[in-house]
């Protein structure tokens, strides 16, 4: 998931003749950040994901259209979850649990719990940089039952090797643009899938640092005024019960200030992947215009509510029109890779 930076002021911080971080400092302030902003900090009125609705259709685009409970139900029941071809024929046999996956950047575990839920795997493994993320998910293994089929560590993926051809399909869930050398890491995943192995990556895939086009911006900004002013109404500390007038945009330097691994390499993700990987599906889920333009005013489009959620239609449709169209990139995809 990308970082809590929206709300921050357009201003760098910091001291523009300071000496360059270490990685090892580097790594110790993004472990610090992470291990502030739980999985809590991204549930609310404020962010686009944490809408009911929003996200149901998020999770449809996913799965390219199927109708699947949710992103990963459909990679395992689509992917993993094939059997022979028999099986496909008959559907004679249920579908049998791989050996081992691989959750990296697993944060509080809730992606390595549902994947338990539905029987995906023998083995769950689970690994984050923030120490916190891994007590967490620890401690929601053992409340849910599943602390032995899970197992987690802290883990810099950034510069530790995996066991060789040892998982069945290795998932990144909002975690690959916080990686600083994609082209290791996913070598490094390549050799650690087993032959035919999977790659999912769940992601965001658009400009690094959030540096917006000014095309982007002005997508943003004239489909924001659009929307009716009771729609409009900010649900952030800072504004909370005010109108919004316009779409407030990151600023690059503050966002890498914040939390120096975020989006640092994103939009070159999907030619990294294809330098190593088959991709076998993209499916654009959607976020180009709504990630910032929803931002602090997602919890008002409501289904209780069918004016609001016919206004987010509009936007869902606008928003896939102009990325359909090339007028604008994707900034969020389900990449399905194979080795």
């Amino acid at each position: 998931m990308t970082a809590d930076v929206h709300s921050a002021k357009n201003e760098t911080g910091g001291n523009a003749s300071a000496q360059p971080a270490s990685q090892t400092d580097v790594d110790s302030k993004v472990a610090d950040y992470w291990d502030e902003h739980t999985d809590e900090s991204f549930h609310g009125e404020t962010y686009w994901l944490a809408n009911p609705e929003i996200n149901r259709r998020n999770q449809l685009m996913a799965a390219g259209g199927r109708d699947y409970p949710s992103w990963v139900n459909f990679s395992v029941e689509h992917f993993l979850g094939k059997g022979t071809l028999l099986d496909q024929l008959f559907k004679s046999q249920p579908r049998k649990p791989v050996d081992c996956v691989l959750s990296i950047g697993c944060g509080d575990g809730a992606l390595e719990r549902h994947l338990a839920s539905i029987n995906t795997a023998k083995c769950i493994e689970g690994i984050d940089l923030a120490p916190k993320r891994i007590e967490i998910a620890r401690e929601e293994a053992r409340n849910a039952g599943v602390e032995d089929l899970l197992h987690y560590s802290v883990c810099n993926v950034e510069t530790s090797d995996f066991p060789s051809k040892k998982y069945d399909a290795i998932y990144f869930n909002s975690s690959l643009h916080h990686m600083s050398d994609l082209d290791t890491i996913l070598s490094r995943c390549h050799a650690a899938l087993q032959r035919g192995g999977y790659l999912f990556v769940n992601e965001y895939i658009g400009p690094n640092r959030m540096a917006y086009s000014d095309r982007e911006k002005e997508a943003m900004q004239g489909v924001f005024q659009m929307i009716p002013a009771k729609y409009r109404i900010s649900h952030a500390e800072h504004d909370r019960g005010q109108v919004r007038s316009h779409v407030y945009f990151p600023d690059p330097q503050e966002v890498e200030r914040v939390d120096p691994s975020e989006a640092i390499h994103s939009e070159e993700i999907m030619d990294a992947i294809n330098r190593h990987f088959h991709v076998e599906e993209f499916n654009f889920t959607g976020g180009t215009l709504l990630q910032y333009m929803l931002q602090d005013i997602a919890g008002n489009f409501r289904q209780d509510d069918p004016e609001s959620i016919k206004m987010l239609d509009l936007i869902f449709t606008i928003e896939k029109n102009l990325v359909d169209s090339g007028d604008l990139l994707p900034h969020f995809a389900m990449i399905i890779a194979k080795r």
